[in-house]
């Protein structure tokens, strides 16, 4: 598939999502933007771990301080919906900062251990901030509609469409940046920073930046998730969530732009199936596993692998050795 095939792909895929859900109606309408809003933080770990090759599970952090974020700003009288999604972002990036001191500072099993710690953390806060925080008993986003712009998740489509427009810029951006020079060297660097390093890059700088551009992403998720649900609580802070955002990147494939969107939509949509019945994550566990085994590169990888035109690969035979050559081998 060309790159222009490719993006008439993406935009039919735009067009179709944009016309076909509100023709349906009904409960469609609000899963998909739910999805959606999910398939951002998966997006920000695909980025992160399947690109830079940093295992940060507290990616779930970053879109739940900032659904937080909203909640609390709006109990304070704020309401101003730009104002709120700017505190949503910054808040967001000065918790990706620790992330990215990490990133720093160590690698591999050490980076994953204090990502996971720190996540470990951040959940704890509503529990030791409960006036501020609510607890175990979440947080109410106040405000009205005037805190989502007027648009109404539960009445019409506009709140829809408005989801779709920003995971559609926040897609293309990431995209862009990955075309980019700089994108291609952060890939080298999550392929071998070793050798980027020598090559005279300068790792800790790519790692932070890749770290902040990622956490960004999730951190309008978790604004995006605040207005949908005017709620917030606990969970959203706490390695659940993370490991949830990491799952569906990985199902739908976790190095491409793509796939952790169609991962948070087939997942998400799986687990909603199966919410009556009690084993319900265990069917989800069994996918998952079947998923990593079979086609580690998700879903979005098996289809670049296998689609249809793609040229196959050329074998080269080597060139049989003269026969001098061959004496002075054995």
């Amino acid at each position: 598939m060309t790159a222009r095939a490719g993006f008439a792909a993406a935009v039919l895929l735009v067009v179709l999502l944009a016309a076909v859900p509100p023709l349906i109606g009904g409960y469609l309408v609000r899963a998909l933007s739910n999805y959606m809003i999910f398939g951002l933080l998966a997006l920000a770990v695909g980025l992160i771990t399947g690109y830079g090759r940093l295992f940060n599970l507290g990616i779930g952090v970053n879109f739940g301080v900032s659904a937080y974020t909203v909640a609390v700003l709006t109990h304070a009288g704020v309401t101003n919906p730009f104002v709120l999604l700017v505190a949503a972002v910054l808040v967001g990036i000065v918790v990706a900062f620790l992330f990215a001191f990490y990133a720093l500072a160590s690698s591999g099993v050490e980076y994953l251990m204090l990502t996971f710690l720190t996540t470990l953390a951040f959940a704890a806060l509503p529990l030791t901030w409960l006036e501020v925080l609510g607890g175990d008993n979440g947080l109410t986003v106040t405000g009205g509609l005037q805190v989502s712009f007027g648009l109404n998740p539960l009445v019409g489509f506009a709140f829809y469409w408005f989801v779709l427009g920003v995971v559609v810029v926040c897609a293309s951006l990431a995209w862009f940046v990955l075309a980019s020079q700089t994108g291609k060297a952060i890939q080298a660097i999550g392929r071998n920073p070793v050798r980027a390093s020598a090559m005279g890059y300068n790792v800790g700088q790519y790692r932070v930046a890749l770290t902040l551009f990622a956490s960004v992403i999730a951190s309008i998720g978790g604004w995006l998730y605040s207005l949908q649900t005017s709620f917030v609580f606990i969970d959203l802070l706490g390695l659940t969530n993370s490991t949830n955002g990491l799952v569906y990147a990985l199902v739908g494939g976790v190095s491409t732009i793509l796939g952790p969107l169609i991962g948070a939509a087939a997942l998400r949509s799986l687990t909603e199936q199966l919410s009556r019945g009690t084993t319900s994550q265990l069917y989800v566990g069994i996918v998952l596993l079947l998923v990593v085994y079979f086609i580690p590169d998700g879903v979005v990888g098996l289809w670049q692998r296998y689609r249809p035109g793609r040229p196959a690969a050329k074998q080269v035979h080597p060139e049989p050795a003269s026969e001098p050559a061959a004496a002075e081998a054995l």
